[in-house]
């Protein structure tokens, strides 16, 4: 189990790194999804060799609107 301080050095951890992406221009998207979604967005995450799954997630949807255009019926 965690110690106290292992705790607060992971929170301290994500704040900071929540912050450095903010700066970097990135937004955070929380979303609720089908737990067979999350294991294909993990099953392209390891086939890939990214290391989270903010990054095979941004893959997704760039791949998406390349193929799609966007919202406003832009083509790809």
């Amino acid at each position: 189990m965690p110690s106290a301080r292992d705790l607060e050095y992971q929170a301290r951890y994500q704040r900071d790194l929540r912050a450095q992406r903010r700066a970097a221009g990135r937004k955070q998207l929380n979303a609720t999804v089908k737990g067979d979604l999350v294991a294909r967005l993990d099953t392209l995450k390891a086939a890939r060799g990214l290391t989270n799954r903010d990054d095979a997630l941004e893959q997704v949807l760039e791949e998406y609107f390349v193929e799609h255009g966007d919202a406003e019926g832009n083509p790809p």
